[in-house]
């Protein structure tokens, strides 16, 4: 793979994102690079391409502040698609979220930003004077990080030829590196980008498993206010024809928010929800709340195909697996509730066990 040239740094990332944008409409791949002096603050962007492309990206920029009267930083890009977050460690279950995530991009009407967050390779090591050591140390953090931009640069390419071989050519795909702390990166980025929707890998959640992010899968969840799809493995361009999907309630008044924002990315979708609440007491009172549930449905959500059902079953996530099976869903939904443990039909166990068995995508909503 050819190096990559670092060609500008900004503090704001939405003007690398029009540089990039100006990079690719000239057929110039274009990557960033994300510098922080403490983990979890974006700093910094670097605008990254490569080696044999610097001289033509040269004349891109110079030809910007004849084009506009005005320096690239105040420039408003006009870029109104939505965005994708894909954290990334290179595993099979980063493909599969990427390929779902493409799908579902073509469907909304978004862009997809790739992140790959790679451990500091010296942060166990005990730091010595001799110059000797700190030469070590610098041509470590150098290989790594060449490793970092060689492996994101492959699967950058990995996943335009899918798109390819779909027939996909409406949507952008980006990327970014960062060094450090997984959860903090991923959280530090969502903050300046401020992504409508993160992409999740979680196929591999084992013990053995080679996918770090999978084996983070809860604590990522857990501790971010944006709406998570979590993809437990591959995707068929005909589970973005129809999708049914099942929204598990609980009767929380939260779950009216949760819906209007599952209707809201599910919108373009022709689609059908169910939304679902599992009584383990056989509480005769439930079923009249879901009658006025369904009444009150009609009401705010006529022109969509929603409705509600009580399932009785004394285990949870098998009466959501039975219905799941029964009617052909393709999307499992609900709101994680944080304070202290999930609230009722949410408990940590369940959760997690819907988590690592579900073999559906789940798209998951903070409270």
């Amino acid at each position: 793979m050819p190096p990559l040239v670092t060609l500008a740094t900004y503090e704001q990332s939405k003007t690398a994102c029009f540089l990039k944008e100006k990079f690719e409409s000239e057929n110039i791949d274009c990557f960033f690079a994300i510098i922080s002096t403490n983990e979890g603050e974006w700093e910094e962007v670097r605008v990254q391409v490569k080696e044999y492309d610097v001289e033509r990206a040269i004349r891109v920029m110079m030809r910007i502040k004849e084009e506009y009267g005005m320096d690239i930083e105040q420039i408003e890009p006009s870029n109104l698609l939505r965005r994708i977050l894909v954290p990334i460690d290179f595993s099979k279950g980063s493909e599969y979220a990427c390929h779902y995530a493409i799908h579902l991009a073509q469907k909304i009407n978004a862009e997809i930003k790739l992140l790959h967050v790679y451990p500091d390779p010296i942060s166990d090591l005990r730091i010595k004077e001799s110059a000797t050591y700190l030469d070590y140390l610098k041509s470590t953090l150098k290989e790594t990080e060449n490793k970092a931009k060689s492996d994101i640069v492959d699967f950058t390419y990995k996943m335009k030829s899918y798109m390819d071989f779909c027939g996909i050519s409406d949507v952008r795909i980006h990327s970014s590196m960062a060094m450090g702390n997984i959860i903090g990166h991923i959280k530090g980025v969502s903050s300046k980008y401020k992504p409508d929707l993160i992409v999740l890998g979680t196929e591999g959640r084992r013990e053995d498993s080679k996918s770090v992010l999978a084996g983070l899968a809860n604590s990522i969840i857990s501790d971010l206010d944006v709406p998570i799809y979590a993809i437990p493995g591959p995707c068929s361009p005909d589970d973005f024809q129809q999708i049914k999907i099942l929204y598990a309630t609980d009767f929380n008044e939260r779950d009216h928010n949760s819906l209007e924002r599952l209707l809201k990315i599910v919108n373009p979708f022709e689609m059908e929800i169910t939304c679902i609440h599992i009584d383990t007491a056989h509480n005769p009172a439930k079923q009249e709340r879901m009658d006025e549930l369904n009444l009150q449905l009609k009401i705010d959500y006529g022109q969509h195909f929603i409705s509600c059902q009580l399932i009785e079953d004394d285990d949870v996530y098998l009466g959501l697996k039975d219905f799941a099976s029964r009617n052909q869903i393709k999307l499992l939904s609900f709101t994680v509730h944080k304070r202290g443990i999930f609230e009722k039909l949410f408990k940590p166990n369940l959760f997690k066990r819907i988590l690592q068995e579900s073999n559906l995508p789940i798209l998951l909503f903070p409270s």
